[in-house]
């Protein structure tokens, strides 16, 4: 029974470590002013999911969650994200197109589509993009 218990242990342990090693995790801010951007992205094959925190002022943050698809040099998910004294959660679309050590955030026409917000993927554009995030070492909120 120990022996079976002890090779349980080491099996998970094993498979844990494999999915952590294929994941990599990065850190982004893009500053304008008293506005501030932070970005954590954990990426793997072709998703990523993460943490996005928006401060403008001084104010309380917005921290949202995003997640989605990776398509070449660019991610298209959601941000689901509480607003300022909302109750309730929103869920907004999000585009970054990485541009060598940076990521630009993107724009585009919305469409709703069974209740969630996303982009129109031929009406996305990065030529003059709401945020450039630059690398940090690390997330602070």
């Amino acid at each position: 029974m120990i022996r079976l218990s002890f090779f349980l242990l080491l099996l998970i342990v094993g498979c844990n470590s494999e999915k952590k090693s294929n994941q990599i995790e990065e850190y982004y801010m893009h500053v304008d002013g008293r506005d501030t951007a932070r970005l954590r992205l954990v990426s793997f094959e072709n998703r990523f999911y993460g943490k996005y925190t928006h401060t403008k002022g001084g104010v309380t943050p917005v921290v949202g969650e995003i997640n989605g698809d990776i398509k070449g040099d660019t991610l298209i998910g959601d941000n689901h994200y509480r607003p300022y004294r909302w109750k309730e959660k929103k869920r907004a679309p999000i585009v970054l197109l990485k541009k060598g050590n940076t990521y630009l955030e993107g724009y585009g026409k919305m469409i709703e589509f069974m209740g969630v917000l996303t982009y129109i993927e031929w009406t996305i554009k990065f030529n003059k993009p709401k945020r450039i995030f630059k690398p940090t070492g690390k997330f602070e909120e």
